[in-house]
Order: structure tokens, then sequence, then C-alpha cells
């Protein structure tokens, strides 16, 4: 006992002179003495107390571990009181907390569903490991302004052994295939790929295996690997398929791998082939066919590897002159490259439903604003009680922080239903060139981003009026006779600070729509330089093992036009190798015999098409000048060829450029001319790009294995798609037919992006125009009600009905006006991320300001006007009395 006396005794004095002081913090000191004073509140003697708590706590590190628990303890107890207070004060009032949830819920919901769009398809788009080192590598032509282009054989060959940057290098080419051996044909998408494909990107087959080497070597690729989906779909999930020999193209390929399901490279393939280049596929230089992938090796940026291409091309030009002089090269990030058409649409999409959020959020803190007046007289009764600034700010922020949450919840379910909506509009084929699609939806990352922006919402539209109401006049309010307390004048300027962030934002959500919505109508204004109605599309690919030369390709499909003219309610029809406004982009090299040779790195390079003699009637385009083809220009005949406006003035300006000659290839090459015998209207293969210099060249003398059936009919189209379907199984019973559509069809789905941008876009900005006039309405509303006394005080003195309208109109349209100001400087800033989504306007295009300024305005007036109506129908002597 005298040694625990002496002990505790130590304990007092250390804790006397403050030694202990600066090793225990403040709450540590006030637990220990609370501990105490308990023990002697308990009957102990002040030793006796001071003895048992050394013991207990052992200590300094303990303490504070023991205060650490304690604290927790409190706070959780805190915490969990403020939720079910907050719980209890929103119930109270249905109105208001229905009313708050619903405009969170609509911003939630709309940044939900746009942030799933956005995770699939623009933030984790493919499923690669280090998918930061894979590059697309492409070569251009900048004479002719061809950019990103494919590659020649050859030069792919060279790169892949001389470049230093890249661990690996791959390239595939497309490779349309047909399934046969089932019940009827069946089209699948195929590619041939250079056989380290899969180990350049990083992936495996779950089923089977790659390819080997030696399959790469002609007489050795008779393997193939299927997707997932045509496991699944065609060979019903067969896991004995492994070994198996499968008929495509009419040749026999043994399946060797199936790859999983969320692989989908090149996009919307089905089945992949090795690729084994022949000498002349391995030398050729001019035809660019090849689309080339590679990964980077560790430490080496982007930057060197760009550096690289460009010493590379330069030292090709130098060695081949006549066919790579002036070309260049890039590497672009496959990911960047992936979304490059759809990423600026979503981010612009993403920032529009953000601004439609900050204006709910404002909205909400409005709401929050006119409540907490009325709950002055609570929180000040706290403060007297004790309560700190803190304190009440936590409780508040609780509150919102819970409204913020059940908005979420709320958000959330809109959010599934506008992801399944977005989905179910969207064009199938569309979407089969969008990678990861498949894969939008709810899951982990959006449902935590869900939960993040509700939060963040909550705090946002709870902090300022949690900051205003927490510090109250106690004199003021806490008045016996005061029934009512006023909103003080910085309440007053928070309140329309609000409102004018909601105008400001709306804005430029309104502008951006304008912009969009002008442009939109632009571009299906645009002249395409065909006539889209009343024609229908179909794609063939003929099997080189069953059509093995020129001469039965050019058959076949001379075969089938005439069975189609044939048709009842037929037109006219054509095949042609490419449809336009598909976004295909086919070039080659050429030579103009009346023309010198180009400079070092200014070949001429131009688009080129085969098609037969019917194809320009049946597709509406217009011959400018000379003939279109006709059935004497067969294989042996004098070669001929007919081109686009564009061209003709390119390199046969002022002059008739019909009768002039041309050939493939450079001058070193012996190939024989060709005749142009016609000039045609420019025809858009994208809406949205201008022409290029373009030839055609008729089927029979430049035969492919592949074309897009195209039948001008007098009647529906459609209705003609099963007796098409009939003559072409005459012809072949093995050749399937896929991509059928309407050239109505083609049309809208080539300008789709701009019309789903559009859409959404004027959603956006409608839902913010109602959440603006809503929150103008609110505070002139708010502001009427708090100042019925002095209208009563007014009128009674003499002021007319029109002045009073005037006063309250004004001060509503004075802060409309301001945040009209501000949102237009804040769009010519903004919408210039627009710029690449706009389309024949520009992105300050004035009479779209002045016309959604106009509007805004309009709208802003009428929020105004009802208000004011209610305040001159106030009479006087009742407002006189109204407290």
């Amino acid at each position: 006992m005298p040694l625990l006396s002496r002990i505790a005794s130590l304990w007092t004095n250390l804790f006397r002179t403050g030694r202990v002081e600066r090793e225990l913090t403040e709450e540590v000191r006030s637990f220990v003495e609370m501990t105490i004073d308990k023990k002697i509140a308990s009957g102990m003697s002040l030793d006796e107390a001071r003895r048992q708590t050394l013991l207990e706590l052992g200590g300094t590190t303990q303490v504070k571990e023991k205060v650490r628990q304690v604290r927790l303890g409190h706070h959780l107890e805190t915490t969990m009181q403020d939720i079910r207070y907050g719980v209890r004060m929103l119930l109270k009032k249905p109105g208001f907390t229905i009313a708050a949830m619903i405009a969170l819920a609509l911003g939630i919901g709309a940044n939900t569903a746009m942030f799933s769009l956005v995770h699939a398809l623009s933030l984790n788009p493919l499923p690669f490991p280090n998918i930061d080192r894979l590059v697309m590598v492409y070569e251009s032509v900048p004479s002719p302004g061809l950019d990103h282009i494919s590659m020649p054989g050859a030069t792919f060959l060279d790169l892949q052994k001389q470049n230093h940057s890249f661990e690996d290098i791959a390239t595939y080419r497309f490779w349309g295939g047909n399934l046969t051996g089932g019940d009827k044909p069946e089209r699948v998408e195929g590619y041939f790929v250079t056989v380290n494909l899969l180990d350049v990107l990083g992936v495996k087959p779950t089923l089977g295996r790659g390819f080997s080497p030696e399959e790469g070597e002609p007489g050795k690729d008779d393997v193939v690997i299927i997707s997932h989906s045509l496991w699944i779909n065609h060979f019903g999930g067969d896991h004995d398929i492994i070994g198996k020999t499968i008929a495509v193209n009419n040749v026999g390929r043994v399946v060797v791998g199936v790859m999983p399901s969320n692989y989908a490279f090149p996009w919307s393939a089905q089945v992949w082939a090795p690729l084994a280049f022949t000498p002349f596929t391995a030398t050729n230089r001019g035809q660019h066919r090849y689309w080339t992938i590679a990964r980077l090796k560790p430490g080496i940026s982007i930057t060197q590897a760009r550096a690289e291409l460009t010493t590379f091309y330069n030292q090709l030009g130098a060695h081949y002159p006549e066919t790579n002089a002036g070309h260049g090269g890039d590497a672009v990030f496959l990911v960047d490259d992936t979304v490059k058409r759809i990423r600026p649409a979503l981010l612009a999409l993403m920032g529009a439903v953000a601004f439609v959020l900050l204006i709910g959020c404002a909205n909400v803190g409005n709401l929050m604003l006119a409540r907490a007046t009325g709950r002055v007289k609570e929180i000040a009764l706290r403060s007297a009680l004790g309560a700190s600034r803190w304190r009440i700010m936590r409780q508040l922020l609780t509150e919102s922080i819970i409204l913020g949450l059940a908005g979420g919840i709320l958000g959330v379910l809109i959010g599934i239903w506008s992801i399944n909506l977005l989905k179910s509009i969207t064009p199938a084929d569309y979407v089969s060139s969008i990678a990861n699609w498949n894969n939008v939806g709810l899951n982990l990352p959006v449902l935590a981003f869900t939960v993040g922006i509700s939060m963040m919402a909550g705090v946002l539209f709870g902090l300022a009026p949690a900051l205003q109401v927490s510090r109250p006049d106690l004199n003021e309010a806490l008045k016996e006779s005061s029934g009512k307390v006023s909103a003080g004048g910085a309440r007053h300027r928070l309140r329309n600070i609000l409102v004018v962030s909601e105008v400001a934002l709306s804005l430029v959500l309104l502008i951006g729509a304008g912009l969009m919505m002008k442009s939109f109508l632009a571009l299906i204004k645009t002249d395409p330089g065909l006539k889209t109605e009343n024609v229908l599309t179909m794609n063939l690919s003929l099997p080189f093992s069953k059509y093995k030369d020129d001469a039965m390709q050019s058959a076949f499909f001379q075969e089938l036009t005439r069975r189609v003219e044939a048709l009842p309610g037929v037109d006219s029809s054509g095949v042609i190798l490419e449809l336009p406004l598909g976004g295909g982009d086919d070039t080659t090299n050429f030579i103009v015999e009346s023309l010198p040779d180009p400079p070092s790195g200014e070949g001429f390079i131009a688009r080129i098409e085969s098609c037969t003699p019917n194809y320009f009637r049946a597709m509406g385009i217009t011959i400018m000048k000379g003939r279109s083809f006709t059935d004497q220009d067969k294989a042996d005949a004098q070669l001929v060829t007919i081109i686009n406006e564009s061209m003709a003035q390119q390199y046969w300006p002022n002059q008739d450029a019909v009768g002039k000659r041309m050939r493939f290839g450079n001058r070193s090459e012996t190939k024989p001319w060709m005749t142009v015998v016609g000039v045609i209207r420019d025809v858009k293969y994208r809406l949205d790009k201008f022409s290029k210099s373009e030839f055609y060249t008729p089927y029979a003398q430049n035969t492919w294995n592949v074309g897009t059936l195209v039948v001008r009919t007098k009647i529906e189209p459609k209705t003609l798609i099963t007796a098409i379907r009939t003559e072409i199984a005459a012809i072949d019973k093995d050749q399937p037919v896929y991509g059928i559509k309407t050239m109505d069809e083609v049309l809208s789905q080539s300008a789709f992006l701009q019309q789903f941008s559009v859409y959404l876009l004027g959603i956006f900005a409608a839902l913010a125009l109602i959440l603006a006039a809503v929150g103008i309405y609110g505070v002139m509303s708010y502001a009427v009600g708090q100042r019925t006394h002095e209208i009563g005080i007014r009128m009674a003195l003499g002021a007319s009905s029109t002045d009073v309208l005037k006063m309250v109109v004004g001060q509503g349209l004075i802060v409309a006006l301001v945040g009209v100001g501000i949102g237009l400087v804040g769009t010519v800033v903004i919408v210039k991320a627009l710029s690449s989504l706009l389309f024949g306007v520009s992105s300050t295009d004035v009479p779209t300001f002045a016309a959604v300024s106009a509007l805004l305005m309009g709208v802003s007036l009428l929020a105004c006007y009802i208000p004011a109506r209610r305040a001159i129908k106030v009479d006087p002597m009742v407002a006189l009395r109204y407290e």
C-alpha cells in the first residue's frame, strides 16, 4: 500500500508539474480527471481513486487508446442521434422532402446513366492488361489529306523488323466469312490476324490455344479461333469444339481456341484466322489494307515511338520514292483511338448532366434556406442552451446528406431506367462498332460514383444554408412576441445568388442544345449526292474457295442484278464495293497521263470504288458529264473509269475530264491506262466530311469477292427482301446475305451520334429550364410571402397594383438578367468544347445565343409574374395585420 500511495502521489505530482501534460492531450487529462471523479462519487477517497485509476489505465499509451475508444463511441452515438433526428425532421415535412428528392433524383439519375456510358465506353473500354502501353500505328499521306490510314503489307513487315520502340507489333485486315454446313448459311465477321496478335494484346483463349508461329505460313493457316458469342449461339457452348473442323467460306478450318466473353478486337469480330503473307502482299507498297497495333517497350514513351516512326518513314521514302515519298506515321494510344469518335460527345453530355445536378442542388439549397428560416427559433434555442455552431452545422449537414442519399436511391432507379432506354433506342448496327457496349450498365464503379455524388450533392446544397442559419440573432429569434421571424439580408443575397447560378447554368445548357440542334439540322440537310428514298441494300461476300477467279465473281453479280431487276416492283439494281454514308475510305495510288510526276511526297491518291453498270441509276447519282458504265465495259475491253467532280476539279481544272487517262500505281509500273468516260456528282461517304477525290471502275474490270446489292424499288423496299433472298438462293443456296437495311436507315445511322447527342442534350436543357423556372418562382413566391406586410403598407399609402407588379417582377428580372449575363460570358468559353461536334454552325452563333437568352428571360418573366399577381391581390387591411 505505501508503494501504491507513492505511485499515486508521483502521478499527482507529475500531473501537477506539467511533465505529463507534454505527453497527454487535453482530452486525455480530461478523461483521467473524469474517471477519478466517478470513483470519488462512488465513495472512494481521493488517493484510492487516483491509485485505482493509475492501475486501470496502466500508462500514457493505454490512456490514449482508452480515450480514442471513448471518443469513437461518443462520435458514433452523436452521429446516430443526428441521423435519427434528421430523419424525423424530414418526415415531418413530407412535401419539402419529396420535392427535394425529385429534384436531386433527376440530376443524380442522369449523372448515373451518363457515367455508366463514360465508364464502359471511354474510361474502361478494353479488357487488356497494361493497356496504357498499347498503341495503334497509322500511316498518313499529307498531300491528299489522308490521315491515320492503314498501311501496305510491305511497310508493316519493314516496321516489324526495324523498329526499336515496340516490344511486339501485329497487324490485321478484314475478312468477311460465310459459315456453312448448318441448316442455313450464316454470315460471320472475320479478320485475318498475324499469329502474335493475342500476345501483343496480352490475352488468351478461355478454351484451346492461340495461333502457333508456323500457322502464319501459307498452306499451314487452315485454323481458326472463334468468339465466345459464336461458340454459344451457333455451337451451343460445346466444350468439345476444340479440334473440330468448321466450314468458313467453304474451306475447312480447325477450331483451335474460343475467346473470353468480354473479348472483342477488332470490334464485332466473330472469327480470327492466321494472316499468311504471300510474295505479292509481302512486297506490295501501294495497297493500304493492314491495320497495325503494337505494345510499347517498358520505359519507352509514345513521343519516342512517334519520333522513331518519323525516322522510319523518312528512310522508307528515300528507298522507295515513287510509293512512299512524303508518307508519315503516327502512334495513338489504343484507348484514345477506340473512343475518339464518341468521347467528345460523352464528355459534353457528362458536363451537361453535371450542370443539371448543380441546378438541382441550387433548387434544393433554396428549399433548405426557406425551411431553415422557419427553424430559426429552434436553432437559436439550441444555441442558447450551449450547442456550438459546429454542432448545429453538423446536424443540418447530416439532414442534407440523408436527403442526398435518399435522392441517390431514387436516382439509381431513374439511372437504370435511363440506361435501358438508351440501349433500346440505339441501333444494333451502330453499337456493333462500339467497344464494350454490352457492358454498359450498373456496376460497382457506377454505384460508387452514385453514392459519391449523392453525398457531395448533400454537402453542396446543405453547406450554404447551414452556414447561414447556424449563427442566429438570439435576441431577434427568441422574441416572444414575434410570431414570425423574417429572413435576414444575407439569406436573401444567398437565395438570389443560387437563382443567378441556376439561370447561368441553364443558359449554358440551352445554348449548347440549341447549337447541337442547329448543327444536326444542317447535317441532315446536307446533300449526300444520292437519293435515299425507296432503296434497299444488303451485303454479300463470295468465298474464294467457290468463286476462284474474277470471271466467276463477276458472273455471280451480273446474274444477281439481272434476276433482281426482273422482279416486280424493282426499278433498277446494282452492286457497289462499299456503300456510301458508311464511312469507308479505301484509297489507292495513281498517275495522270497529262500531268508531270508529282513532287516527292505529293503522290496522287484517291478513293477507289468498283460498281456494276446500273449502280448510279439505282442509287440516284447524277452523271454530270459523259456516260455511265455499260455491259460492254468487260474485262477484255478498254479500261474505263468514272470520276467525281472533286477529282475532275483537282486534276483537270477548267478542262473537260472526259477522255483523259489515268492508271494505277506509279511511272515505273506498266499497268494499262484507264480512260475517263464520265463525271458524277460528289457522293458523301460521311455526312460530316467534305468530299474527296474519288474514281469508280467497272466491276468486270476490277472485281472483288464482296459487294453491296443496291435495289431501287417502286414499292415499299422491305417487302422485296424475301423475293431477293429467293433469287440469291437460286444462284447459290450456300450464299448468305447480311446487313439488310434501307438507304434511309443508312442515312439515319450515319448521323446517329449527332442525333443521340441532340436528343440527350435537349432533354437535359429542358430539365434545366424547368428547374430554373421553378427556382425563380420559388424565390419570388417566398419573397412575396416575406414582404406581405410591406406590400400592405405600400398599397395603404396609395401604391397601385401596377406599381406593386412592376416592383416584384422587376426584382425577379434583375436576378434573371444577372444570371443571363454571367451565363453568356461562361457559355462563350464552355461551348468551345462542342466545336468538334458541330457541323455547319459556329460555336458562337449569335442567333442561337440571342434566341436562347430571349427564351430564358421569357420563362423567367412568367415565373416572376405568377407570384406578382398574387401580391397585388393582397387586401391591405389583412396585410397590415400579417406577421
